[in-house]
């Protein structure tokens, strides 16, 4: 599968998995939005990074910043700033700090976990979900 509709898969995932959370879906970057029955606007940067997905709601956290990685994708210096810049973003008049989810592959949890642990951000600043990667792959036949 090409990495642009891996991480298409993965940036649905993620949206899916913001809603749950009771974020309504404000923003998403993905040729796969008419899964969640609107068109959506590009999410605005946060920091200097545009995320993925953007969920909002009406209690902390207000916001929820979706972002999703792909095998390659996961070491580079922009995902580490974006991870890093995410994780210090905060909303509202109380400053709530944001919520932010990150989608991959499940084969890639370790490496997305010592990224997080590299750039000094807490565990509890970043919620993980690990895509199995059979989700992922291109059926044949």
């Amino acid at each position: 599968m090409s990495a642009s509709k891996e991480h298409d898969l993965l940036t649905a995932m993620v949206a899916r998995y913001i809603e749950q959370r009771g974020y309504e879906l404000v923003a998403f970057d993905s040729s796969l939005d008419w899964l969640f029955g609107d068109s959506f606007r590009l999410p605005p940067s946060i920091i200097v990074h545009r995320p993925d997905v953007l969920g909002v709601r009406d209690q902390a956290p207000f916001v929820c910043i979706g972002e999703a990685k792909t095998r390659s994708d996961i070491r580079s210096g922009r995902t580490r700033q974006q991870l890093k810049d995410f994780a210090q973003a905060s909303a509202g008049k109380t400053g709530a700090a944001c919520e932010v989810v990150v989608g991959i592959p499940s084969d890639c949890r370790t490496i997305l976990n010592n990224v997080i642990s590299s750039l000094g951000v807490g565990p509890s600043r970043i919620t993980v979900i690990a895509i199995p990667r059979p989700l992922l792959e291109e059926r044949k036949g």
